[in-house]
């Protein structure tokens, strides 16, 4: 089984009144989103699987019309901060709400919406390792979040450094293969790729689809 988890495309950045934020991509986010899923859709994929968050179901929609599937939804894939009043890229985070910012810092969990790291990784790991239990298919492609991404690294791979995987890039691939008797390997990390080429055919991770050569050179032939 392959499993193929993608990070949502750059989401808008709100705050709400009060229900939990729920943006969607911006115009670059659903480019980005374009581009993975025109990357992605040269591959087997015969299952879809996303958070219940809209900026990880606009990810993968493109490759969802592309495959002609229908998406399983799996809340328990949604980020660390999925009752959170405020969503923005950790990059602008802390100078858009500076309070926000502190609280994470204080880890003060409850006041900003945000499950604690164990209660987290926790439902994280409970729903990979449904996932790869009970696989919807054999090539799954799976629209969620940097946060989840990570917690699934660092399950298959043992590092326990909670940040060793973090922030991925936003529309970034993790590959991983599941062998038959369950053991996981991690092949690939952020991959980005697919934002500089574009693909007609898959040539694959050995080049087994690496388009042989005629046996005589272009422009020869031999004569009887």
């Amino acid at each position: 089984m392959h499993v193929i988890l993608i990070r949502h495309g750059e989401p808008c950045t709100v705050e709400t009144a009060g229900e939990p934020a729920d943006p969607g991509l911006t115009e670059r986010g659903r480019w980005q989103a374009q581009r993975v899923s025109e990357w992605l859709a040269c591959e087997p994929i015969d299952a879809i699987v996303t958070s219940s968050k809209t900026r990880a179901i606009e990810t993968v929609e493109p490759l969802v019309g592309m495959r002609g599937l229908e998406p399983s939804v799996v809340a328990d894939l949604d980020e660390i901060d999925r009752r959170s009043t405020v969503y923005a890229p950790f990059q602008v985070m802390a100078q858009r709400f500076p309070d926000y910012w502190q609280a994470i810092q204080e880890q003060r969990w409850a006041d900003i919406g945000w499950d604690s790291f164990e209660e987290f990784e926790r439902r994280v790991v409970a729903a990979w390792e449904g996932l790869i239990a009970r696989p919807p298919g054999a090539h799954i492609a799976v629209g969620c979040h940097g946060g989840v991404i990570g917690v699934i690294l660092a399950h298959i791979t043992g590092i326990t450094e909670r940040w060793s995987f973090a922030n991925p890039p936003f529309a970034s691939c993790a590959r991983i293969d599941i062998a038959e008797d369950g053991r996981a390997q991690v092949l690939s990390m952020n991959e980005t790729g697919h934002f500089d080429a574009m693909r007609d055919h898959v040539v694959g991770t050995a080049g087994e689809g690496f388009a042989e050569p005629d046996a005589s050179p272009p422009g020869e032939h031999t004569e009887s």
